[in-house]
């Protein structure tokens, strides 16, 4: 699958890079956006740290974090589709690919002596070009 003739590749680029510049710099140090564009879909990739003491928590938490993630990624794309606007002048149409979306959760700390785990929860989502 290709990208739509009618994307203009180097705005869309522009929108989605967050490599320098302001673009590059947060506005929250709880999670992190970036986006790879692959052959016919855009990839974008959340994550973020997350602490829990027991196994329950770590589920309760995953289903609370997919939820945050899908709606920082909702408002990523819209910016992307504003910023390739102003850039190209024209509309970009990019939807979710259904049933594409995976997160996951690598503990990243642990002790033996404390309940307290820290780790890094994964969402990633596929986006299509097109109508």
């Amino acid at each position: 699958m290709d990208i739509d003739k009618d994307v203009d590749i180097n705005a869309l680029g522009q929108a989605i890079d967050t490599t320098w510049g302001r673009s590059s710099t947060p506005k929250t140090a709880s999670y992190s956006v970036k986006m790879t564009l692959k052959e016919g879909f855009l990839l974008v990739s959340y994550a973020a740290i997350v602490n829990f003491a027991t196994e329950r928590q770590m589920v309760e938490l995953k289903r609370a974090y997919s939820s945050e993630a899908d709606s920082v990624v909702t408002e990523t794309i819209k910016r992307v589709k504003q910023i390739y606007k102003e850039i190209s002048g024209k509309t970009l149409s990019i939807k979710p690919s259904k049933g594409s979306e995976s997160d996951s959760i690598e503990i990243i700390n642990m002790s033996p002596h404390s309940a307290n785990r820290t780790a890094y929860y994964r969402r990633k989502a596929m986006f299509v070009f097109g109508e």
